[in-house]
């Protein structure tokens, strides 16, 4: 699903593809392709797909609980797969424990008529606060603002930590990548490690990087104005393909989706385009 800092680790995943491929268990030996699939219900939402020479691979990140992931994973490796006529890996990357569900398996199967018919999809589940941090601060450079994310050693406490591991981080970015890159990679380091901790600490820990603006206003403007551009972009989808699927809309359709602000509703929207037969079955997706 679209995060606030969902840019922010789309880039992460293009500008260093060898690094996240080897945390992700590819191979880097095929050629490697970016995909940017024309598909009315992926392309809008869909994270990453990758074509590995002659299999594709599909990632996405998710920070927070949704009852509908296995559904929309599979939803995307189904389309995928029928666009390109390759075999499609998915994987899901949970990028807080918060994104966990007991019934989260990696795995949608059902029967239609038992013992007549069904379906068994897999897909694979990342933990990262599973990844021991030392792993990944010992990682690739596209990878390791992930570090504050992970696993702390046995017996400490992520807060005790993280001073440390954040310092080796900052070390490591400005010892071996180039002052723009340094400035991304710091940039995205600090994003994420919001995920886990208050924005105090996250301030404190990251104080004196010249790499960045220090100030809440920075990080204000960042995440509110990706969060609108994502919930823009989101309303303009819906436009576009309902039009294609009802025939035109009106000022009342306009009006009403403009009203909506809850992205993760558009996006529920966007997934139901295929279910329902007009605008107003559409407008009534709560």
């Amino acid at each position: 699903m679209p995060l606030p800092f969902d840019a922010t680790l789309k880039d992460l995943v293009k500008n260093h593809l060898a690094d996240w491929l080897a945390v992700l268990g590819e191979s880097a030996a095929d050629p490697i392709q970016v995909l940017t699939p024309d598909l009315s219900t992926v392309s809008a939402f869909a994270d990453i797909v990758l074509r590995l020479g002659e299999h594709l691979l599909h990632v996405d990140f998710q920070s927070g609980a949704d009852a509908r992931l296995p559904r929309r994973v599979l939803m995307y490796n189904t389309l995928l797969f029928d666009h390109y006529e390759l075999p499609v890996h998915s994987i899901v990357i949970l990028l807080h424990s918060r994104a966990d569900r007991s019934d989260l398996t990696g795995t949608v199967s059902y029967e239609g008529r038992p013992g007549r018919g069904g379906l068994v999809f897999r897909f694979e589940l990342l933990r990262l606060w599973e990844v021991p941090i030392q792993v990944l601060l010992q990682g690739g450079l596209g990878t390791l603002p992930l570090a504050p994310l992970g696993q702390v050693p046995e017996g400490a406490t992520p807060e005790e930590v993280m001073p440390g591991a954040i310092e080796r981080l900052r070390e490591r970015i400005h010892a071996e990548a180039s002052p723009l890159e340094a400035a991304k990679l710091v940039t995205a380091a600090f994003l994420l490690t919001g995920l886990r901790f208050p924005r105090t600490l996250t301030f404190q820990w990251f104080q004196g990087e010249s790499a960045m603006m220090e100030s809440d206003t920075y990080l204000y403007i960042l995440e509110q104005g990706e969060a609108k551009g994502e919930v823009k972009e989101a309303r303009k989808f819906l436009l576009r393909q309902g039009r294609k699927r009802f025939g035109k809309d009106d000022e009342n359709v306009r009006a009403a989706l403009e009203s909506i602000t809850d992205l993760e509703r558009l996006e529920r929207m966007g997934e139901r385009l295929l279910e329902v037969s007009s605008w107003q079955e559409l407008l009534q997706t709560s």
